[in-house]
C-alpha cells in the first residue's frame, strides 16, 4: 500500500481516505489551529503598535520633583515642618485640581498636534505608581485635615496618628492607679529622675528634707489582671549613687506613669523625658533637662540651667531665672522672660522665639539667623518671615536671610547682615557705629536729632534720601550710588550698603533707654501633688484643660503673627505709595521748572 504526505495536503480521491471522517477531522482541526495562531499573531501586533503610541504623562516626574524640593526646604531650614503639614492640611485638594489640569492640558496639547488625520493618533497613559502616590497623598490629607479641624480624637485617628497614647489607647482600655512614697534626701546629695513614658513635675518645696513622689499610672490593655500586673512593675525605685539619688521607672508597653515630686531646693537636678512634658519650679541649684518628646517648662530657677530639647514640635518656656541658661536642640516655640544671667540657644528652632526682659547677652545662632546683644530691656520676635526688636542695648550682631528686620530703639553698636527683605533701624542715643549690608531689599535708619556721625551710603539700583542737609545726594539716573563724609562734628561711623532698594536717613525725637529696672521677683507657684483620691475624671478634666490652654496659647501667638505681617503690609504699601506720590510730585515740579526755563528763554 502507497503512502500519503501528512496534512494540510488533501487525501486523494477515493478509498481508503478520501471517506475517512477521522482524517477530515484532523483536518478541520489544523485549520483552526492555523486560524488561531493568525489572529493571536494579529492581537500581538497590534497591542505591540498601541503601547508604541502610548506616551507618558509628565504628572508623574512634576510630583516627585515638588515633593523632593518641599522636603529639602524643611531640611534645610527655609520652612518649618509644621507649617508645611499644616498649609497642606487646609489646602490639600489643590493637589487633585493641579493634577487634573495638568493632565488636561496634556490632551489639548495632544489634540492640537494629532490634528492631522494621516498622522497616528496616541494617547497619554497614567502609570500605576503614579495613580497609587496620588492616592496615598489624598489619604495623607484627609487625615492631616482631620487632625487639623479638631476631629483628630475620633476612633479612627487613634490608629492613624503617629500619638503613642492614641496607640495605646487604640489597642487596649485605661487602667489607671496611684501610688506615693516618701523618704529621707541625703544631705549634699543630688537628684536624678529618668521617666520613659510620663509628665514629670518638680518642684523645691520640700521643707523637711525629705522627698516626696506622687505616681499616676495608666496602663492601656483589655485585661483587668494584666492592667494589675504591669501596674505593679511600674512602681519606681530609688536607688543611691555617688553622691546622687535616682528615681527610676521601668519601660512596660502600654503603661504611662506621670510623675509629681517635691525635694529640697538645693539639691541639684538631672531630669530625663522621653515622652511626656517636664514642670520645673523653686529650685535654687544647678538644672539639667533633657526632653525627647515633649515640652519643657522652667519658674524660679536661681541656679545654671542647661536644657535639651529634641523634637522639633516641642515648646520651651523659661521664667525668672537667674542663673545662665543654655538651649540645645531641635524645637518648635519658645518663649523666655525675665531672665538675669546669660542666655546661650543654639540648634533649629521652626516656631517662634519670644525674648522678654533679659539682663544678660544673648547668643541666639540655628541655620538661618545669627543674633548676640547685650541686654533686652524690651521683646524680641524671630519668626520663619520677621525679626522684631525693641529697646536692646548692643553691641547688636545680626545675620538673617529672607526676613524683614525691624529693630527699634536699639543702642549701641549694630550690625545687620539681611537679604530678600526690608531693614528699619531706629537708634537710640547714644549712638554707636552701624553697619547694615542688604540684598535686595531697603535700609530704613531713624536716628536722633542732632546727630553727630560719619556716613558711607552705597545704593545699587536704588535712591537716597536723607532729613540730614549735611548729606548731598547725587543726582539720579546713576546704576549705583555712592557717598560719604560726616554730618555734625562726626562721630560713630554708619556704613549702609543694598542693592535693588532704597537708602532712606531720617531724624526722629528719641529717647534714650531708662535706667536698668530691678529685677522683679517673682515667686514660683509650687505644683501640688496629685492626691491618690483624685478621682480619674477630675485628672483628666485638669489634663484637658492645659492642653486647650496650650492650643490657645499657640493660636494666639500664629494671630499675633499675622496681624504683625498684615500690618507690615499696610505699612509698606504706604510707603511705597507715598513714595510714589513724591516722585510723581517730583517729576511735575521738574516739568514744571524745565517749562519756565523754555519761557525764559523763549522771551
Amino acid at each position: 500500500m502507497g503512502s500519503y504526505p501528512p496534512p494540510p495536503y488533501p487525501p486523494p480521491p477515493g478509498p481508503p481516505y478520501g471517506g475517512d471522517w477521522k482524517y477530515q477531522r484532523r483536518v478541520l482541526k489544523e485549520q483552526a489551529r492555523a486560524q488561531r495562531d493568525m489572529a493571536r499573531a494579529q492581537r500581538d501586533a497590534y497591542r505591540y503598535q498601541a503601547r508604541s503610541l502610548r506616551r507618558s504623562s509628565i504628572l508623574g516626574p512634576l510630583l516627585l520633583i515638588t515633593i523632593g524640593i518641599l522636603f529639602l526646604l524643611v531640611q534645610t531650614g527655609r520652612v518649618a515642618a509644621h507649617s508645611l503639614w499644616d498649609w497642606y492640611a487646609r489646602f490639600w485638594p489643590i493637589l487633585l485640581v493641579g493634577a487634573g489640569v495638568i493632565m488636561l492640558l496634556e490632551w489639548a496639547y495632544d489634540q492640537y498636534m494629532q490634528s492631522d488625520d494621516t498622522q497616528p493618533q496616541y494617547r497619554r497613559r497614567l502609570g500605576g505608581g503614579v495613580f497609587a502616590l496620588l492616592l496615598i497623598l489624598g489619604i495623607t490629607g484627609i487625615v492631616f485635615s482631620s487632625v487639623r479641624n479638631g476631629n483628630g480624637h475620633g476612633y479612627m485617628l487613634n490608629g492613624l496618628n503617629l500619638n503613642q497614647d492614641n496607640i495605646d489607647e487604640f489597642l487596649g482600655d485605661k487602667h489607671e492607679s496611684d501610688q506615693v512614697l516618701s523618704q529621707s534626701f541625703p544631705a549634699n546629695s543630688g537628684f536624678t529622675v529618668d521617666n520613659p513614658r510620663g509628665d514629670i513635675s518638680i518642684s523645691g518645696t520640700s521643707d523637711d528634707n525629705q522627698i516626696h513622689i506622687s505616681v499616676h499610672k495608666q496602663v492601656y490593655t483589655r485585661s483587668d489582671s494584666d492592667a494589675d500586673s504591669k501596674a505593679q512593675k511600674l512602681s519606681p525605685t530609688l536607688t543611691s549613687t555617688g553622691d546622687s539619688l535616682v528615681l527610676s521607672i521601668p519601660a512596660i508597653d502600654g503603661t504611662r506613669a506621670d510623675l509629681t515630686i517635691s525635694l529640697p531646693a538645693t539639691a541639684p537636678l538631672v531630669v530625663t523625658a522621653n515622652h511626656g512634658d517636664v514642670h520645673v519650679s523653686a529650685l535654687k541649684a544647678p538644672l539639667q533637662v533633657t526632653a525627647n518628646h515633649g515640652n519643657i517648662e522652667l519658674t524660679g530657677i536661681t541656679g545654671p540651667v542647661i536644657t535639651h530639647v529634641n523634637n522639633s514640635d516641642s515648646d520651651l518656656s523659661a521664667h525668672s531665672v537667674s542663673g545662665p541658661l543654655t538651649i540645645q536642640g531641635r524645637g518648635h516655640d519658645t518663649t523666655l522672660s525675665d531672665l538675669s544671667g546669660p542666655v546661650t540657644m543654639s540648634g533649629d528652632f521652626f516656631g517662634t522665639t519670644h525674648f522678654e526682659r533679659i539682663r544678660g547677652p544673648i547668643k541666639f545662632h540655628t541655620s538661618r539667623t545669627d543674633l548676640q546683644f547685650a541686654r533686652l530691656d524690651g521683646e524680641i520676635d524671630i519668626s520663619h518671615s520677621d525679626i522684631t526688636a525693641s529697646e536692646a542695648v548692643g553691641p547688636l550682631t545680626l545675620t538673617a536671610g529672607n526676613r524683614n528686620v525691624t529693630l527699634e530703639r536699639i543702642a549701641g553698636d549694630v550690625s545687620v547682615t539681611n537679604r530678600n527683605g526690608s531693614v528699619d533701624l531706629t537708634s537710640a542715643p547714644p549712638l554707636g557705629n552701624v553697619t547694615v549690608e542688604n540684598r535686595n531689599g531697603s535700609v530704613n535708619l531713624t536716628l536722633p536729632e542732632q546727630s553727630n556721625f560719619a556716613y558711607q551710603l552705597d545704593a545699587t539700583n536704588g535712591d537716597i534720601e536723607s532729613d540730614f542737609s549735611e548729606i548731598q545726594i547725587p543726582d539720579g539716573g546713576l546704576q549705583k550710588k555712592t557717598i560719604s563724609g560726616t554730618a555734625g562734628k562726626g562721630g560713630p561711623l554708619l556704613h549702609i550698603s543694598t542693592s535693588q532698594g532704597d537708602i532712606s536717613l531720617k531724624k526722629g525725637s528719641i529717647m534714650p533707654l531708662p535706667p536698668l529696672p530691678p529685677m522683679p521677683k517673682i515667686t514660683a507657684m509650687p505644683l501640688p501633688p496629685l492626691s491618690p483620691m483624685m478621682p480619674p475624671e477630675a485628672r483628666q478634666a485638669i489634663q484637658d484643660a492645659k492642653q486647650e490652654a496650650r492650643e490657645a496659647t499657640r493660636e494666639a501667638k500664629q494671630e499675633a503673627e499675622e496681624a504683625k505681617r498684615e500690618a507690615k503690609q499696610q505699612t509698606d504699601e504706604a510707603k511705597r505709595e507715598a513714595k510714589q506720590a513724591a516722585d510723581e510730585a517730583k517729576r511735575e515740579a521738574k516739568q514744571a521748572a524745565d517749562e519756565a526755563k523754555r519761557d525764559a528763554k523763549q522771551q
